[in-house]
């Protein structure tokens, strides 16, 4: 006799689609968001990555907004990665910091520091706002491999952070911040910059960055790390 178990619902994934918000980025215009929790459904984190989705604690998203494709997930291949000129300038200026991978666990000297980071650089954004407890939630609270980039200089201070995904194949920057007194070396590239070669070390094949807006001049740093690629018409496309 065939042993025949039901199924939970939670064991198959639960698509949302969120209302629709005001543009985070692009003024006048209104955002929507298909969501799903990973919460018992991990394994499907990296077919979500490939499509475009990122992930926010226990949830993937992705836009799909109504009149607007603005959004182009974009990602950096790995194995092909050269340092230009200018990047390897910022490698230079930089090489008196040291990183380490840490598990993705909180300390007040982390809290503290994004806090100057949000107040110096994001000042009246939403997280500028975070309460330690919504930090701690948004840097602990993940269903799958995590862990802490950490930036430090030759006394031991932190000096910038990566929330880094671990995939089976790919990275993903989940979030970064950094001492704005380092910003004009280019301590934010200078954290990618590991983030790539790190990657190159142990053989995974891209880095995700998030999502890229044309129009948006504070996401053009994205560009300078190539060669990269944009998720267009559900195909990733290389630029």
């Amino acid at each position: 006799m065939i042993d025949i178990k039901p199924k939970n619902i939670l064991e198959q994934p639960i698509y949302l689609l969120t209302k629709a918000t005001p543009c985070p980025y692009l003024k006048g215009r209104v955002e929507k968001r298909i969501a799903t929790d990973l919460s018992h459904n991990n394994e499907i984190y990296n077919e979500l990555a490939i499509n475009g989705f990122r992930r926010v604690e226990n949830w993937m998203y992705r836009p799909i907004c109504d009149n607007c494709s603005s959004c182009k997930s974009y990602r950096v291949e790995i194995k092909k990665f050269k340092l230009t000129k200018s990047l390897k300038r910022v490698n230079k200026n930089l090489n008196f910091l040291n990183y380490k991978i840490i598990q993705n666990s909180v300390t007040l000297e982390h809290y503290q520091l994004f806090k100057k980071y949000q107040l110096n650089r994001h000042s009246g954004g939403s997280m500028s706002e975070m309460d330690e407890d919504e930090f701690t939630s948004m840097v602990e609270t993940s269903p799958i491999k995590t862990s802490l980039m950490e930036f430090r200089d030759k006394n031991k201070k932190l000096m910038g952070a990566v929330l880094l995904d671990v995939g089976d194949k790919d990275l993903s920057a989940v979030y970064s911040f950094f001492d704005p007194s380092l910003d004009k070396l280019g301590l934010g590239n200078y954290m990618i910059i590991q983030c790539i070669l790190f990657g190159q070390q142990r053989n995974y094949k891209y880095l995700y960055l998030g999502y890229y807006i044309k129009e948006i001049t504070s996401m053009s740093y994205k560009n300078r790390f190539k060669p990269g690629q944009i998720l267009e018409n559900n195909e990733w496309q290389s630029i």
